[in-house]
C-alpha cells in the first residue's frame, strides 16, 4: 500500500521554487523543528532560516535552505512562503563559510553591532552549509 502524500510547494518572493507531492516535511520553526505529515490539522507556523527536508513518494529526500517566512498547512496541501530558498547545487559553500565566520566575529564583538541582523546572517549561513552537507556537497 502506497503512503499517503500531500501537495507541497515553496514560494519565494521571486518565483515558485518547488511544487511536488510529499510524504512529509520537516522544517525549522521559530519555536523549534517540526514535522508535517499527511492529515495534519490546518495550522500556520512561523519559519526561521534553516534546512528544510521533504520526502518524495518514491522515498528520496530533498533538502532546501530556506529563509524566514511561514508554513501554511491546509486540508490537502502545505505551502511555504519564504523570503529565500536554495537547492544544494545553488549554494556557494566557500561564500557561506565566509558569511558564517563574519557573522560569528560580529556577534563576538557585541559593540556597535546589529545583533539581530548578525544572528540572522549566521542562521542563513549555517542553513546553507547544512543543506550542502546533506547533499554530499560539503567542504
Amino acid at each position: 500500500m502506497a503512503e499517503k502524500t500531500f501537495q507541497f510547494e515553496i514560494l519565494t518572493l521571486q518565483r515558485e521554487f518547488l511544487r511536488e507531492e510529499a510524504r512529509f516535511v520537516i522544517a525549522p520553526g521559530q519555536e523549534g523543528v517540526f514535522e508535517i505529515l499527511t492529515g495534519h490539522a490546518p495550522f500556520v507556523f512561523a519559519l526561521k532560516p534553516g534546512p528544510l527536508r521533504m520526502r518524495l513518494p518514491e522515498g528520496k529526500d530533498v533538502h532546501v535552505a530556506i529563509g524566514t517566512g511561514f508554513l501554511i498547512v491546509q486540508k490537502e496541501s502545505v505551502t511555504v512562503l519564504t523570503r529565500s530558498a536554495e537547492r544544494p547545487e545553488e549554494i556557494d559553500i566557500e561564500r557561506a563559510a565566509r558569511a558564517k565566520q563574519r557573522a560569528e566575529e560580529r556577534l563576538q564583538k557585541r559593540e556597535d553591532v546589529d545583533f539581530s541582523r548578525a544572528q540572522a546572517a549566521l542562521e542563513r549561513a549555517i542553513a546553507r552549509l547544512k543543506v550542502a552537507e546533506h547533499s554530499g556537497k560539503g567542504l
